[in-house]
């Protein structure tokens, strides 16, 4: 036996089953460590200077500091400035192994790192100078002296 199919008719009303929908929560929030990963990974959108100080500069001041910190609680925070500029002799403290290297950071390391910094910025100058063109760079110098330049003509010599 063949059942007979019949297809519906247009006549024929067709019912659309309606949910009701409540709205989806909220996603949960990112988590303190999520958040700094997020703020870590996003640095590379700053220009070199500060992604370089973020990226490469914040972890040894923290280093610092904490040294700093450590040796200004257990040597006093006189000493502690005094042995860092080097007017006092690290042999001089109490405890001479810190002293010693909260010396070494204050004459090998900090110069060190603030020359890089200092370095990096005048050579970025230095580089956007560059750019310029030499009759780029006469015209300027011309036009603050307060010098007309000289005009070209059209057959190639002055």
């Amino acid at each position: 036996m063949n059942p007979i199919v019949e297809a519906p008719s247009p006549a024929e009303p067709r019912y659309v089953l309606v949910v009701a929908q409540q709205p989806l929560p909220p996603p949960p929030r990112d988590t303190l460590p999520e958040r700094i990963r997020d703020l870590y990974r996003s640095l590379s959108g700053w220009n070199r200077p500060a992604y370089w100080l973020a990226k490469r500069g914040l972890p040894w001041a923290a280093l610092f500091a904490a040294l700093y910190v450590a040796c200004g609680f257990v040597l006093g925070w006189t000493i502690t400035y005094e042995v860092l500029v080097g007017i006092t002799s690290p042999a001089a403290t109490s405890h001479r192994a810190l002293a010693w290297v909260l010396s070494l950071v204050g004459w090998l390391i900090t110069p060190a790192f603030v020359g890089g910094v200092v370095g990096y910025l005048v050579n970025r100058q230095v580089d956007r100078r560059r750019q310029d063109s030499a009759a780029d760079v006469a015209r300027r110098m011309l036009e603050q002296a307060g010098v007309t330049p000289p005009q070209q003509g059209s057959g190639g010599t002055p």
